[in-house]
């Protein structure tokens, strides 16, 4: 198995920090074109496993039956739902790509390799709140850059103490109510990566920019390059 699958980081020193991830931008080709000119480093796009396909999607699906919900909506599903492959093909390598694994198995980690190895260039990072999916994806795409999601604090206890005996991803991307200067420090001397996420107030983020954070997840890409002056 190469270790060429994605290798190329863009977390790599010297890049210039923080990294500005679309929240969201790569779960429609409508929205991932929209997101382009606004010059993020990442789109998110929540990636769901379905009958050998990587389906990008927020919502979760009620299959068999054609519906997709959240909590205070459905819609019918569409006959031929937007994949990773079409956003790959849509970004022709213009961002790199950040992928949220909703239901990750091996078989997942299996066609993310599929979908790297067609599309020469691609950038791809991913997190996920299943430690396991990270493993799988580890080991069939030694070179993508791996994030352990994290929404509550009981999540970030947790993580920290089997970071010293486990896999160690490459970071965290955590709900920026969940850092303080402390933690972002704490991670940072374990080795650690770290992304906030979703950040919409320039005011929230000029204070996890001066804490060090590595990214912000938010949906304002433009507002914020211009506020910290990111080419």
């Amino acid at each position: 198995m190469s270790s060429a699958v994605a290798a190329r980081s863009p977390f790599e020193p010297g890049t210039p920090r923080p990294r500005f991830i679309a929240h969201a931008a790569g779960n429609s080709e409508a929205a991932a074109l929209a997101a382009i000119p606004d010059g993020p480093d990442f789109l998110e796009v929540d990636i769901w496993t379905h009958n050998d396909h990587l389906e990008a999607r927020h919502e979760r699906a009620a299959y068999p039956f054609p519906l997709w919900f959240e909590k205070w909506y459905f819609k019918l599903a569409p006959r031929q739902p937007f994949s990773l492959a079409q956003l790959l093909a849509t970004l022709r390598s213009r961002a790199a790509v950040m992928l949220d694994m909703k239901n990750g198995t091996e078989r997942a980690a299996q066609m993310l390799r599929a979908s790297i190895e067609r599309a020469p260039g691609a950038t791809i990072a991913a997190s996920s709140q299943s430690w396991n999916s990270l493993r799988w994806i580890a080991h069939y795409c030694p070179g993508v850059d791996l994030f352990y999601s994290i929404d509550v604090l009981p999540k970030l206890d947790l993580f920290l103490s089997v970071l010293e005996r486990d896999y160690r991803p490459r970071g965290v991307s955590c709900r920026h109510t969940l850092l303080d200067s402390e933690v972002v420090a704490g991670l940072h001397d374990r080795g650690m990566l770290v992304i906030a996420w979703t950040v919409d107030d320039i005011e929230r983020a000029r204070d996890l920019v001066a804490m060090g954070v590595d990214g912000l997840t938010t949906h304002r890409v433009a507002d914020f390059r211009e506020a910290f002056g990111t080419p």
